[in-house]
């Protein structure tokens, strides 16, 4: 013998925000927030707030991008140097082992790049500390090359400064706006 209880069927309509499925009796949309059973000005209210939402979540994603970005710079940064030494030094012993370890390094700055819409403050910090570590190796190696490429340098340094303000804004803004 089937058991032939079933739950009682719950009159739905759609939410006039998101669109979804929501019950009659419910006072808000359980997917947005709308207010459902609300005032003509709670409604007009919520819909104001989340046009300002969806403002700044376009700023907040152009700000991951940009973050992101400063990554793929250096990555790039690292093939171009790399190139140009191995080019102009073909016959040093140290050229083929300087043209590999760019490239490493452009792979894990790339790397680092696609994880960063993801994680941009920690991608961001990733590289900076990469970076610093890579130049206290060079001068201990060759102390003389503190001063080689410094304009280089001073670039890179900048461009992972820029991404970092850009990470931290990025924190704020998922703080703000409950984001996680």
């Amino acid at each position: 013998m089937e058991n032939s209880l079933s739950a009682p069927a719950q009159s739905l309509e759609r939410c006039d925000s998101c669109f979804t499925n929501v019950a009659t009796d419910d006072v808000y949309c359980q997917n947005c927030g709308y207010p459902v059973k609300g005032t003509e000005q709670e409604q007009k209210d919520f819909r104001l707030n989340h046009d300002f939402r969806n403002i700044d979540l376009f700023h907040f994603n152009d700000k991951v991008r940009k973050a992101g970005n400063v990554l793929y710079y250096l990555s790039g940064i690292f093939v171009v140097s790399g190139m140009i030494f191995y080019f102009l030094k073909k016959d040093s012993p140290d050229a083929i082992a300087t043209l590999i370890t760019n490239l490493i390094l452009a792979m894990l700055f790339l790397a680092l790049g696609g994880y960063s819409r993801k994680k941009p403050l920690a991608c961001i910090i990733s590289g900076l500390c990469l970076y610093a570590i890579i130049l206290v190796l060079d001068a201990i190696v060759d102390p003389v090359s503190i001063v080689r490429g410094i304009f280089l340098k001073i670039v890179i340094v900048g461009l992972l400064v820029k991404g970092l303000k850009s990470a931290l804004e990025i924190e704020k803004i998922r703080k703000e706006n409950n984001l996680s």
